[in-house]
């Protein structure tokens, strides 16, 4: 807190000599006028919204009691946020004023806060918006002395209830539905104070820019904006719809005064759910008018279309196609109007069928968890979707950053790791042209930088709790990988659809970044051609200060990032590409792509549908396991349709088939063989052995041999000269024709054949 010097006139951090006057909060009241800051200016965020109610602001007409002017006022924004769910405190101070405190359970953007605080100063003239439109803004918080006059008090911040129900009010903020609730209701407010309402966080994106003025609250519903609020209804309506007679003169059934009192309600700036309030309370006699709610919700359509202007032109019936991929289709130049989405135009997103036809797919952002996977019981509805399937995941996208900074606290250190994994999934959804990714764990590894591994611990994570951001559809079969589905949290699907598309593809972690710190990739994507300050660039990559100074020094030591003239920080000129070359991103990128390729080979060789080769080269990790051929068995045919889950059974042969692949590939290991098969064995070896010849039976068979060879020669020589007829050629094969001799034609002195 900050202690003023001068009795509650100004309020500095310290004086010139160097004394602070900003010091820690104490258990105890200050004594003398000290405020609190409303913002935290280094990560341009805030827990706190307040409004100054000024007495100087009060109109001329009631400046005789200013004091009470402001009580009204007061009272009135007390209603306004308990009716959209919230609660706040309220602080007198002893001139009058009043301050207005709404605390939030997340951290809010600064300047989100300031639009909104000057959208409650557009409805309530007395909000004096100063204390929040600075990062350095101060506010007196309760308890904190008034001023001091003449060395005495004037008196303090006084609270409008008691300490007890302070404090019970501090431990329950508010949560992101009042957020949403607060802007609906001050949406006209925040179109006039931004001057833009297409830039406007409250603006619907099915809200139509052909009817000037008309939005749809979180429900879906089209209301009229009305500057102020809603008014009061017409005093004849009123009384009818409190006793159910109407002016039979005027209207002749009761089907004219229910729809002249919604037209009423409408133009006044109602919303059906006030309707639906009034029904329940004030209006219990025109209840039954209506025999359902399907019925009211279209005559409620029927009195907002009423009231918008009658010489727009009507919106095209029959939207743009949807489900081409975005290489082959201009975008941004098909995009739906908000007038084509408003009105009534439901054209769910289109998806492949089996059969190879299209089919149409009214709940794509279902998440269909339950049971014991849903903890938190979230009560889920179907929400089709009117927009193409590359708007949708636009829209995927602003819920991504819009749950990184509701859950920043929550994932603490593994922030940047499900950062880049949700970025890789948005990439591979924008990659297959569907809001349906079957991508591996791998892919989604190399394409984040992190390791499979944790991919897999991140999905699990991100597929529960209340801001889930995918589901789990299937579960991988066979080479099909797990078959994840993008949601949008109905919690935050107004916030999302509010937003407009970020331009641009959807970037996964460039190997550039991998040398890198992981918040250096996250400061770049938050850097554009326009300069930004540090603590800007932090807020707006949500990064600690550190890390972001830490990562725009390795940006500016690579020519990523620049100052500008104004001494802000820019884009550079280096190309990442050649980045990644020069600091060795790719090469790292391309072992770990590696390294997938091989776990793939050889969860295919498990699957039968390659095998690799028996011998193995010692080499680089991309050489170190060949495939070779697959054989003709294992060889699919052409395929015309998607493999089915009768594909990828495995005949009964081909598991004997690789058994023998798996011997072939592991030639060391022996198999196991009986005992009384090896005995068996045994008793053959050595059956053998004892028929072999020892060493001297072999050399006389040798002996007996040779000179069985020259006493044949010598018989051919006889027989050639007695004949003298036959050449010793023929002669030799007369005798070997023959197979022996005859003994008697041995000449004397040879010795017999051997038989």
């Amino acid at each position: 807190m900050r202690r003023s010097p001068d009795g509650g006139r100004s309020f500095p951090r310290c004086s010139r000599s160097g004394h602070r006057y900003e010091v820690e909060i104490k258990p105890g009241l200050p004594n003398r006028p000290a405020t609190v800051p409303t913002a935290d200016a280094e990560t341009a965020k805030s827990r706190l919204l307040v409004l100054d109610l000024d007495a100087s602001r009060v109109p001329p007409e009631d400046a005789a009691d200013r004091p009470a002017y402001i009580a009204r006022a007061a009272t009135r924004i007390v209603e306004l946020i308990e009716e959209c769910g919230g609660r706040c405190l309220v602080d007198v101070s002893p001139s009058g004023g009043r301050h207005v405190y709404v605390l939030w359970a997340q951290p809010i953007r600064f300047f989100e806060l300031t639009n909104l605080v000057r959208a409650f100063a557009a409805r309530f003239p007395v909000v004096d918006s100063s204390p929040m439109e600075s990062l350095h803004g101060q506010i007196r918080g309760p308890g904190s002395p008034h001023k001091s006059l003449g060395g005495r008090l004037t008196g303090f911040m006084t609270l409008t209830c008691s300490v007890d129900e302070a404090e019970a009010i501090c431990a329950r903020p508010c949560g992101s539905a009042v957020w949403d609730a607060l802007l609906v209701e001050l949406a006209a407010e925040l179109d006039a104070v931004s001057g833009a309402p297409s830039g406007s966080e409250a603006r619907h994106p099915d809200a139509p820019d052909a009817a000037p003025g008309i939005e749809l609250d979180l429900d879906g519903r089209p209301y009229r904006l009305r500057l102020g609020g809603r008014g009061a209804l017409r005093a004849d309506l009123e009384h009818t719809a409190r006793t159910g007679n109407w002016d039979a003169a005027r209207y002749r059934s009761s089907s004219e005064a229910r729809q002249a009192i919604l037209t009423s309600a409408a133009a006044r700036g109602w919303r059906l759910q006030h309707v639906r309030e009034r029904l329940t309370r004030d209006w219990t006699a025109i209840a039954a008018w209506w025999r359902d709610d399907a019925l009211l919700d279209a005559e409620w359509a029927k009195a907002v279309a009423f009231t918008t202007e009658p010489d727009l032109p009507p919106p095209p019936s029959v939207p743009p196609k949807a489900g081409f991929p975005v290489q082959r289709r201009n975008t941004s130049a098909s995009n739906p109007t908000r007038g084509e989405r408003a009105a009534g135009v439901s054209r769910a997103a289109s998806r492949p069928s089996p059969d190879g036809k299209t089919q149409q797919a009214t709940d794509l952002y279902d998440v269909r968890r339950g049971g014991a996977g849903n903890p938190w019981a979230i009560e889920v509805r179907p929400a089709p979707w009117t927009l193409t399937t590359y708007q949708q995941i636009r829209t995927w996208q602003n819920a991504m950053r819009i749950v990184e900074r509701l859950l920043e606290l929550e994932w603490g250190n593994r922030a940047l790791t499900y950062r880049a994994i949700l970025r890789a999934v948005g990439a591979a959804a924008q990659m297959s042209g569907r809001t349906e990714i079957e991508f591996g764990t791998r892919q989604l590894a190399y394409m984040a930088a992190v390791d499979h591994t944790t991919v897999s611990r991140a999905l699990h994570d991100l597929c529960g709790g209340p801001y889930a951001l995918i589901d789990h559809v299937r579960d991988a079969q066979g080479v099909r990988a797990d078959l994840y589905q993008l949601v949008i949290p109905d919690s935050i699907l107004s916030q999302a659809t509010g937003r407009t598309w970020r331009p641009g593809r959807i970037e996964a972690i460039h190997p550039a970044f991998r040398p890198l710190t992981r918040g250096a990739a996250f400061a770049y994507e938050a850097l554009t051609n326009h300069e930004i300050a540090a603590p800007d660039l932090a807020a707006a990559a949500l990064l600690p200060r550190s890390t972001a100074y830490q990562a725009l020094a390795e940006l500016a030591a690579y020519g990523l990032a620049e100052r500008g003239p104004d001494g802000g920080w820019r884009r550079g000129t280096a190309d990442l590409d050649q980045i990644a070359t020069w600091n060795k991103g790719r090469a790292d990128a391309e072992t770990q792509l590696a390294g997938h390729r091989t776990d793939r080979a050889e969860w295919h060789a498990f699957l039968g549908i390659t095998a690799q080769d028996a011998t193995e080269a010692h080499g680089p990790c991309a050489d170190r396991h060949r495939l070779a051929p697959a054989p003709r068995s294992l060889v699919p045919p052409p395929r015309l349709r998607p493999i089915t889950e009768r594909d990828l059974a495995r005949p009964p042969d081909v598991e004997a088939l690789l058994d023998e692949i798996h011997s072939a590939r592991a030639p060391t290991t022996r198999p196991q063989i009986p005992d009384d098969v090896r005995a068996e064995i045994r008793a053959a070896h050595i059956s053998l052995a004892a028929d072999e010849r020892t060493a001297a039976e072999q050399a006389e068979y040798e002996n007996e041999l040779n000179h069985l060879h020259l006493t044949n020669d010598t018989v051919t020589g006889q027989l050639a000269d007695v004949n003298g007829t036959k050449t010793p050629k023929e002669a030799t094969q007369t005798v070997g024709e023959s197979g022996s001799l005859d003994r008697h034609s041995v000449p004397e002195g040879a010795a017999p054949e051997r038989p």
